[in-house]
């Protein structure tokens, strides 16, 4: 399975030894894949523009497909098609691996299953944000604690000043409803031997900070968090319901991917909690219960390969 190694610092001893220093995290494919379907989009929602929808979905899929490879060691690596990028496309698949690690570990480490970008809220609350200065992810932990991200992405190695940045801009947001966040994570996902992170979770927000309260209802973020993927299984016709794990969900194909992707079929009181996420072989269940499933085109061997020689 891959390997992620990564260093966290400033966590309060509450999110226990994980986040204290230098550790390796064990993921899946279907885990990776999860994150980067839905961590939260900047502008609009996915499944707005018909078909295009699939490709929005497809393009996600298709940047983990052709640019990470797994290694023997476990690790994972940028692939050759990564390599032949020019430095305008590489920047914009790291800023992309960034989001998606941001989420991946705010999932797996922090408790925080539901992340959207703030900008899908800049015009409807009208905030007044500060330029770049502002970070990229709001969102929610299990316990319904306000969070605050900011990802950064980098081709090569570890910068101190990107991730002395990315902690800044987690400053600049004051309360969300009124309440400090609980989490302010600046993250920084770069290319070392491996793809690494590296975490920081500063305390408190800046004085100098101009940014007002952003008066975000927590419903209304989980609401939007669903309404993409939602949108986008409901667009085809198909089975209505499918149980998996004796739990109900709207389930959707990419072929072309060998992935299937379901989404879960709450009450609406059901997306108040975090279900228990679940690992099984090609499959993952998160714990906003979205369901990823992934097809032998992913398998260990095949993404030990180039993405170019992988065959189902």
């Amino acid at each position: 399975m891959p390997t992620i190694p990564y260093q966290a610092e400033n966590f309060g001893a509450v999110y226990g030894p994980n986040l204290a220093g230098t550790h390796t995290l064990t993921v899946s494919w279907p885990q990776i894949v999860c994150a980067a379907l839905s961590v939260g989009k900047a502008q609009g929602d996915l499944a707005l523009h018909g078909e295009f929808s699939l490709f929005e979905m497809a393009y996600r899929v298709a940047i983990v497909f052709a640019n990470l490879r797994e290694a023997e060691s476990g690790e994972i690596v940028r692939s050759s098609a990564y390599d032949g990028l020019d430095p305008s496309e590489k920047g914009s698949i790291s800023y992309f691996l960034g989001l998606t690690m941001a989420k991946l570990f705010a999932h797996q480490l922090m408790d925080v299953p539901w992340l959207m970008h703030l900008d899908v809220y800049r015009a409807v609350l009208n905030l007044q944000l500060l330029g770049n200065s502002k970070p990229d992810l709001v969102g929610l932990n299990g316990n319904n604690e306000w969070v605050v991200v900011e990802a950064k992405g980098r081709t090569n190695d570890f910068s101190e000043t990107t991730l002395a940045a990315a902690k800044t801009q987690t400053q600049q947001v004051t309360t969300i409803g009124g309440v400090q966040p609980v989490l302010r994570v600046g993250t920084l996902t770069y290319f070392a031997d491996s793809l690494t992170v590296a975490m920081r979770d500063p305390k408190g927000h800046s004085k100098r900070s101009r940014m007002p309260d952003i008066p975000l209802a927590k419903e209304r973020l989980r609401e939007d968090y669903y309404r993409p993927l939602s949108a986008w299984t409901f667009e085809r016709p198909g089975p209505p319901e499918t149980i998996v794990r004796r739990r109900p969900f709207r389930i959707r194909q990419v072929s072309d991917f060998d992935l299937s992707v379901g989404v879960p079929l709450f009450r609406k009181a059901d997306t108040v909690n975090p279900v228990e996420a679940e690992t099984l072989e090609g499959e993952f269940v998160g714990k906003d219960g979205v369901l990823v499933r992934l097809g032998t085109l992913w398998s260990e061997a095949n993404m030990r390969l180039e993405p170019q020689v992988r065959q189902r």
